[in-house]
């Protein structure tokens, strides 16, 4: 015959169970901490505007560009959010992609400084491997130099459009910076 005691062995061993998972638990978020903040805010350096304006002069100078033509490119890649992130993975102020970016030797393409350098390099090797044909420089520069054949502008019509607004920004900030050259243009 089953006594009371033997029918509750199996329910105190439930309850037994039941308050170690609880304990766990418990220890598992007393562990975890919990982010207050999203973990990109403050992890990465912000840089003033006149900093910024400083690395494209100096970076200009470096790879032997106008500092229109970085001011340009940045303007249309990003705006000028330091921080900008594109749905295919591009990365800051000139949209550097991973990959790319390895190649550049761009440690960290979320730091200002590290993308303008970046991308500054990448545009001065594109300027070189085409003769200084900046449109074509520009093409390759936002669809990759697979897609440049027969020295044109490849007929990718987000690629057309790219080439045509950071040259008529090239031209807006020329044009600014020679009237007045202390006022950047945002």
């Amino acid at each position: 015959m089953v006594t009371n005691s033997m029918r509750n062995v199996p329910l105190r061993l439930h309850l037994l169970r039941a308050i170690c998972a609880l304990v766990v638990w418990c220890l598992l978020i007393a562990a975890v901490p919990t982010p207050t903040r999203p973990d990109y805010d403050g992890a990465y350096p912000r840089y003033s505007q006149q900093e910024i304006h400083r690395a494209i002069a100096w970076y200009a100078k470096k790879y032997r560009l106008d500092p229109a033509l970085l001011r340009a490119v940045i303007k249309t890649e990003s705006d000028f959010r330091q921080h900008a992130v594109s749905r295919k993975g591009a990365v800051g102020l000139m949209q550097l992609m991973p990959a790319a970016a390895v190649s550049l030797r761009v440690n960290d393409v979320y730091d200002s400084m590290q993308n303008i350098r970046g991308g500054a390099k990448q545009l001065r090797h594109l300027l070189n491997l085409y003769q200084g044909d900046l449109p074509l420089a520009l093409a390759a520069y936002n669809a990759g130099v697979h897609r440049i054949r027969e020295h044109k502008v490849p007929r990718i019509r987000e690629t057309r459009a790219y080439v045509k607004k950071v040259l008529r920004y090239y031209e807006l900030f020329r044009s600014h910076s020679q009237a007045s050259p202390k006022h950047e243009m945002r």
